[in-house]
């Protein structure tokens, strides 16, 4: 008897896509109402700054750390929300796909693509877009057209060869593309387990990773992994803190990659609760998002940076923080399923309402990776011509999106031309009219 035909998860595709899409606004965002941006932009006033200057003057030190924002400007609160959990649910879309790519590849031809499809368009944006980044982000322009050649080209050397060093790899070299590198990693280090559960399907290994959907009342996805979570979160976070992408986060989002891995080796199970767990997922979410307004206002009134961490630091001492407090402890759980429930709720919803082809579909996940990025440089210059103008903020949020946004469509639209500059930057080509598109080729298969 035949197999019944595969259904491709359009609601997975449609997430990777628009999750990539809000990182424009985001990045507008941060500039405009953080101080994200202040060694590109030290003229301009941020909303940000008395906050933070206040906080310096309350413990003596620079504790800048622009993803711990804390102002009350409503935008900034959304811009804070928004990191929380779509970086995570991006890195979950990921290791969905690393499942869907894994089963019917080699360990060999696994990495054989997964290095063509991250590694060569990282070390392409090493080479490319991060030396003009930081010829913009230093406002250093050489001033003859050779100088400038030399300097851009000799930039890309010198990134390269810090790659070397993972901390200075991490703030100097990759920049934005740590998210390709991060990947990267996380497919290299969890390779045996992939390995393992692949061919050793009815296992003790793989048997136990499939143990989540079969915990009574569905506690596994709904409590047992965001627990995971929160004791990553307790560990780490005191000594860590917040480093966009490093220090403890690099952890989290591996353990988010590896929960996606482990939605979809149990395919079955996962899509059924997320298509049957709709009224607690979003009840869980907006508890969660009310626990998350509060220790947002708490760590606003104390100064003390609960959701970003790092409160083992000396600065942190003379409040009496030494490792953890209360607080700090029930701020680990808080943020850690916050996020959880916030990827569990675009999960399901999405399920619902956009698991659906579209003709532009394709065409959207093509510009992915490329839109990803040349990005930030755009996002530099854009700020730069609309700041410096004197536009108000929320103008500057609207108009840089759009135009950031147009840069990137151009750019995409010019480099999708040749397979050379395809290969570049992490375009896939389009499938062939009417090919049979099945679960184990979705465009989530690579990020």
């Amino acid at each position: 008897m035949e197999e019944p035909p595969k259904i491709r998860r359009y609601d997975i595709d449609w997430l990777r896509v628009i999750l990539f899409a809000l990182l424009i606004p985001f990045h507008v965002g941060i500039g405009v109402y953080w101080e994200a941006y202040d060694f590109v932009l030290p003229e301009h006033e941020f909303e940000g700054e008395a906050n933070r200057e206040a906080l310096n003057s309350d413990l003596g030190e620079d504790v800048n750390n622009v993803y711990s924002f804390t102002g009350d400007d409503f935008i900034s609160h959304i811009l804070t929300w928004m990191h929380e959990w779509r970086l995570a649910a991006l890195f979950m879309i990921s290791g969905m796909g690393t499942a869907f790519a894994f089963k019917r590849r080699t360990w060999k031809l696994f990495l054989k693509e997964r290095s063509k499809r991250l590694l060569i368009p990282m070390f392409v944006g090493i080479w490319t877009i991060t030396p003009l980044t930081l010829m913009i982000a230093t406002k250093y322009f050489p001033g003859s057209f050779l100088e400038g050649i030399l300097v851009y080209f000799g930039g890309g050397i010198v990134l390269t060869l810090l790659m070397i060093v993972p901390l200075l790899s991490r703030l100097i070299s990759l920049g934005h593309l740590w998210f390709i590198w991060s990947l990267f990693q996380y497919s290299l280090f969890l390779l045996p387990i992939f390995y393992v559960v692949r061919n050793y399907p009815e296992g003790k290994i793989a048997r136990l990773l499939k143990t989540t959907f079969r915990i009574p009342f569905k506690l596994g996805p709904l409590l047992v992994l965001p627990m995971i979570l929160s004791i990553s979160d307790i560990v780490l976070k005191p000594i860590m803190g917040e480093a966009i992408g490093f220090g403890y986060e690099w952890f989290w989002y591996l353990l988010i990659f590896f929960f996606g891995y482990l939605f979809i080796i149990d395919k079955e199970k996962y899509f059924y609760f997320i298509d049957n767990s709709r009224i607690q997922i979003t009840i869980a979410t907006i508890v969660s998002t009310l626990a998350f307004i509060w220790i947002k206002s708490e760590e606003t009134k104390s100064g003390i940076p609960y959701i970003g961490g790092g409160w083992a630091g000396d600065e942190y001492k003379q409040l009496g923080i030494e490792y953890h407090t209360n607080m700090t402890l029930i701020s680990c759980i808080i943020t850690s399923f916050h996020a959880w429930f916030w990827c569990l709720f675009v999960f399901t919803w999405g399920a619902k309402y956009l698991n659906r082809p579209s003709k532009n579909l394709a065409y959207l996940n093509q510009g992915v990776y490329p839109f990803y990025i040349v990005h930030q440089p755009i996002v530099y210059v854009v700020l730069l011509v609309l700041l410096g103008n004197g536009y108000s903020n929320l103008a500057v949020l609207i108009l840089g999106t759009a135009v950031v946004t147009f840069g990137c469509w151009i750019f995409f639209e010019i480099m999708k031309r040749h397979w050379i500059t395809r290969a570049m930057y992490g375009i896939k080509e389009l499938p062939i009219k009417n090919e049979i598109m099945t679960e184990s080729t979705p465009a989530v298969e690579e990020k």
